[in-house]
């Protein structure tokens, strides 16, 4: 009888302690995420480069860049119907919620460099100019799922039914290419 009652109170002890070390976590999640809110508005992001790398057989190599003035800029540079280097002009508003996007999950915070976990598929590198600082993230195929979700939004500008397509709404500003 002692020992079920010992053990009785050992099982409630332990279901107390925990509860009160979970609720002790969530206060200080909560406070980390007021912290993260106050320095994402302190933090500018100027500038977006997104890489799509090759593979081993016939993935498209091409990179886009998004400016906080509106400029866009696709370079394509293997197995891509355009290849070169093109350019357009997009409202400001628009290129300001692209920008505000990648802040948002707070991209200043990512690794440099994510494992690469299967060889043969083609990977997506970032640059961002935060506070007039360029910052790389490499292998982010393998990051966090917001990368890929954000990469397929950047990849809206350059693709239609999800085909690389360069309108007439870009000009081409160099026939050459430059592999990075």
């Amino acid at each position: 009888m002692k020992k079920n009652l010992l053990g009785v109170f050992l099982l409630f002890l332990l279901v107390f302690t925990a509860c009160a070390r979970q609720k002790k976590t969530a206060e200080a999640t909560t406070a980390g995420q007021a912290t993260t809110a106050n320095s994402t508005s302190a933090s500018s992001l100027s500038y977006i480069k997104m890489q799509r790398t090759p593979c081993f057989g016939r993935c498209p190599y091409y990179s886009v860049e998004i400016y906080d003035n509106g400029l866009v800029r696709y370079t394509g540079m293997r197995f891509v119907k355009d290849s070169g280097i093109y350019e357009k002009q997009i409202d400001k508003a628009q290129a300001a919620k692209y920008l505000a996007e990648f802040q948002r999950y707070r991209v200043d915070t990512l690794k440099k460099n994510y494992d690469v976990l299967i060889s043969d598929i083609p990977g997506i590198n970032y640059t961002f100019r935060i506070n007039n600082e360029l910052r790389e993230v490499r292998n982010a195929h393998f990051g966090p799922v917001f990368l890929k979700t954000l990469g397929h939004e950047v990849d809206a500008l350059v693709k239609y039914e999800n085909e690389l397509y360069i309108d007439k709404s870009w000009k081409k500003v160099s026939a050459g290419t430059k592999d990075e």
